[in-house]
């Protein structure tokens, strides 16, 4: 049980709406609940739960995703750069598996400075995009839901 001393520590004024501490337990059990059913179904598309089967991959995943919907390119290269946390050759394998899985595309290179015509620009399949995008519509919708209910 939670007790009150402990809700001093839970950013409750964050919340979108106000809520009586007797109802925190509740919450939680809800946001677990909600949690529970958003993880659930993201195995029901198998591009989707590769790509963020692992936070290596989930990070990759989101750097390609970011790229892909401000029309910026992204290589390889960019990629590690962004991820010092990892090798090179740890991101170039998760990127060739994604290829090879076609899970991520690959285009020519835009840019008349590279003239290395192995560099590809990394995208994301239209599948994956619209996986993303459906899974977390429905995680929004969900979550709207468990909001709507403390409202």
């Amino acid at each position: 049980m939670i007790k009150e001393k402990e809700n001093a520590k839970i950013n409750l004024d964050k919340l979108p709406f106000k809520i009586d501490g007797s109802k925190i337990k509740e919450l939680s059990k809800d946001i677990a609940n909600d949690l529970s059913k958003v993880l659930s179904t993201m195995g029901s598309n198998v591009a989707l739960s590769w790509c963020l089967s692992t936070i290596k991959k989930a990070k990759v995943f989101t750097i390609i995703y970011q790229a892909n919907e401000n029309s910026e390119t992204i290589y390889k290269e960019e990629i590690a750069k962004k991820l010092t946390e990892y090798s090179y050759k740890t991101i170039a394998s998760i990127i060739d598996e994604g290829i090879e899985k076609g899970f991520y595309i690959t285009l020519d290179q835009k840019s008349d400075e590279i003239r290395d015509k192995k560099i590809k620009n990394i995208r994301l399949s239209k599948e994956v995009t619209n996986a993303f995008l459906n899974w977390n519509i429905d995680r929004i919708s969900s979550l709207a839901k468990v909001i709507k209910k403390y409202k």
